[in-house]
């Protein structure tokens, strides 16, 4: 059962943010585009574009994604059932069938 409620509950959030996304597209401001090409050597020090937009530009971004990945994979880990509550859900069923015989 838990399982099923986290699979809906993930599920929900992820249609929950992809609504909210799409009602909220914004294009990117040439201007911006423009300043990170001209200027990324000059601001990060770095000699690769690609690089430097992501170590630095986005380096929060990246940071709290992967702090988010971390904290699903931590939820994840509580919600699904583990070996041993499993073995104890099967000893535990067979008792009540033994008590019902």
């Amino acid at each position: 059962m838990r399982v099923v409620a986290s699979a809906l509950f993930v599920l929900a959030v992820f249609l929950l943010v992809t609504g909210i996304t799409a009602s909220n597209r914004v294009e990117l401001d040439p201007l911006m585009y423009d300043y990170i090409v001209r200027n990324f050597e000059e601001d990060t020090h770095a000699k690769n574009a690609v690089a430097s937009i992501l170590l630095n530009y986005r380096m929060y971004d990246t940071m709290f994604e992967a702090l988010i990945l971390l904290a699903a994979i931590i939820g994840m880990n509580q919600f699904l059932p583990r070996e041993s509550d499993m073995r104890h859900h099967e000893s535990r069923k067979q008792q009540m069938e033994k008590n019902d015989e």
